[in-house]
């Protein structure tokens, strides 16, 4: 019989991510008898994770075996999959401020976490302890895989890739925003209830909203994407069950029939260039040089909704309220069988761990891999978004037809950006930095650019050790 793997959650504490892995992954059936290491450097979060987890075994039947530490050089030894959730900074004050450094200097963000100069600062706070995971897995599981589950996605997963010799893939839920849009639009179709003025913003108190329309998009529909995370375009709509391509009607409905105030920015786009963006209007703006005019204030001519950092700081106090009454016995823990309930999303790790571990052969529609010719005229090395398959020989990402000549050079244009990031970040390097924000479509002037450099290095100096030689 084959010995179960070994998996290791680092940033196991996480309210918005360690809580519904833990429940999902206890879940897996393949997955029982397992060995389960949990690591984060928040004593106390660990400790309501780790008891969590110890009631979810033996309510479950999981039959793990279970390990915790704040030092992950001890639970790291041997590991097959290592899960990484981290946040360097309290998630929410950092991201807020990634957003308000660039403002005082004249650059205001459509949102600041995967693109503009916000990035750049999210980025090199989170690579440097990215890398010393990396290397440590290097020396204790160096055939273990990395799952990067950590924004800028694009950005982290790469300084892995180019910085290590561990294996690495990125993992994001982000296609079920474009399966959201197209049940929306196509909802008579098949009796799908939209809430009133229903849009697909990211923001938690949106979550009850928009899960259930997320979730008969992907009863109804089969979307194969292809691009870059958060700026990936839709290839092919069909019906689920008829195989239909469902493209033509998708256009004619949101082109002629939606009302016009939903995702403006993902409709306008879609007319121009000829694919539907699948992020939904709050991601897909971090990348594009239009949304940010002082003049034409495009925000508002789009709705561009800023993240709302105190409805995720309810958000995170929820779920760790809800952790520690499971604990303390006040609510039953089979309340997390069903982790959509809690507004929280399924990534499916359990699954692919079985299908690496067990040589099943696996479809997942979202895959961040290095290109290697997954979609042609873009960098090799560089992370793309692609569907895939996983196996025992791991992840394979299938070949896409090339973007429309437009989309390909918004896609690398990104990537050229990303590629100085990722180096700036990893090696501290305050020229590549400067360069890195000076490329960035929302940075229009050189002295505006050098000084949200400055404020960036100064404001998060405490967290950007690479920075200080």
């Amino acid at each position: 019989m084959k010995k179960q793997p070994k998996i290791v959650v680092i940033g196991a504490g996480s309210a918005i991510f360690g809580l519904g892995s833990l429940a999902t992954l206890m879940q897996s059936p393949g997955l029982r008898g397992c060995t389960f290491g949990l690591v984060d450097t928040d004593e106390r979060a660990l400790e309501t994770m780790t008891r969590l987890a110890e009631m979810m075994n033996q309510a479950w039947g999981a039959e793990m075996s279970l390990i915790s530490s704040t030092g992950r050089t001890e639970v790291l030894p041997d590991a097959d999959f290592v899960i990484v959730l981290i946040q360097v900074g309290q998630r929410e004050t950092v991201w807020e401020l990634d957003w308000q450094i660039p403002l005082r200097h004249g650059v205001r963000q459509p949102y600041a976490e995967n693109g503009g100069p916000g990035s750049l600062a999210h980025t090199a706070r989170n690579l440097p302890v990215m890398l010393a995971i990396a290397h440590d897995m290097e020396k204790l599981c160096p055939d273990a895989w990395f799952f990067n589950l950590t924004n800028p996605l694009i950005r982290l997963t790469w300084g892995v890739h180019r910085y290590s010799q561990v294996k690495v893939v990125g993992f994001c839920h982000q296609l079920l925003w474009g399966y959201a849009m197209v049940a929306a639009v196509l909802a008579n179709r098949w009796g799908i209830h939209v809430p009133d003025g229903f849009h697909v913003h990211t923001d938690a108190s949106n979550m009850p909203a928009f899960i259930p329309v997320a979730r008969a998009g992907l009863e109804h529909l089969d979307i194969t994407a292809a691009g870059l995370n958060h700026f990936s375009w839709a290839l092919d709509v069909r019906d689920r069950q008829t195989g239909e391509d469902l493209y033509p009607l998708l256009r004619d409905r949101w082109f002629n029939q939606m009302r016009r105030d939903f995702e403006p920015l993902s409709r306008e786009l879609f007319q121009i260039f000829g694919l539907m963006p699948t992020p939904g209007d709050s991601h897909v703006c971090e990348y594009l040089s239009w949304v940010h005019d002082p003049v034409t204030r495009p925000w508002v001519k789009y709705d561009l909704k800023l993240q709302s950092w105190e409805g995720n700081r309810r958000r995170r106090a929820e779920r760790q309220a809800l952790a520690r009454a499971i604990v303390s016995g006040e609510r039953p823990v089979d309340e997390l069988r069903d982790v959509w309930k809690h507004n929280i999303l399924d990534e499916g790790l359990g699954e692919v761990m079985e299908a690496i571990h067990y040589g099943r052969q696996l479809y997942r529609p979202q895959l961040n891999l290095p290109n290697d010719g997954l979609i042609p005229d873009l960098p090799t090395d560089a992370i793309v978004e692609v569907p895939g398959t996983v196996s025992a020989s791991g992840f394979q990402g299938l070949a896409c037809p090339p973007l429309p000549r437009a989309i390909n050079e918004l896609c690398r244009r990104e990537l050229a950006l990303s590629s100085l990031v990722v180096d700036a970040a990893a090696l501290g390097d305050r020229d590549l930095a400067l360069q890195a924000i000076l490329l960035d479509p929302m940075v229009t002037d050189i002295d505006q650019g050098r000084a949200i450099l400055d404020d960036i290095l100064t404001t998060f100096r405490e967290y950007l050790p690479q920075f200080s030689h």
